[in-house]
């Protein structure tokens, strides 16, 4: 279970476009992982890469709902001291939450893992 983001560091506002919405009338599935991303600040994706991403899907969301995308660092771990690339952790987590912008509820709750792409392009010389 992927823990509440408490301190929220980054947030953006979504409306759902009509390219959006899935045969069901609902957002698809597959959007909600950019909107997730576009909380993430820019520094982290043009020097990171994302290694990892868990989601919990809650709820789902028509097009006329309004969004609140929400990102927050959660600690900053570094490399196993063996230097042993299976064991190696991510340089970033953060978690997200997709809720409503009216009531809250919440859509979709996340976890990213990124990793320095100055670190993996010198581990792999």
């Amino acid at each position: 279970m992927i823990s509440l983001v408490l301190s929220i560091a980054f947030s953006l506002a979504i409306q759902p476009r009509w390219s959006d919405i899935d045969a069901n009338q609902h957002v698809n599935n597959v959007k909600y992982i950019g909107w997730i991303l576009e909380s993430v600040l820019m520094d982290v994706l043009e020097d990171y890469n994302l290694t990892s991403m868990t989601l919990e899907y809650r709820r789902e969301c028509l097009q006329f709902n309004l969004l609140e995308s929400l990102t927050s660092s959660t600690e900053n771990v570094t490399e196993d001291s063996n230097n042993n690339s299976n064991n190696r952790k991510a340089d970033l987590e953060y978690t997200h939450l997709l809720r409503m912008q009216d009531d809250k509820a919440e859509i979709v709750r996340a976890r990213t893992e990124w990793q320095s792409k100055e670190k993996h392009n010198l581990s792999s010389e």
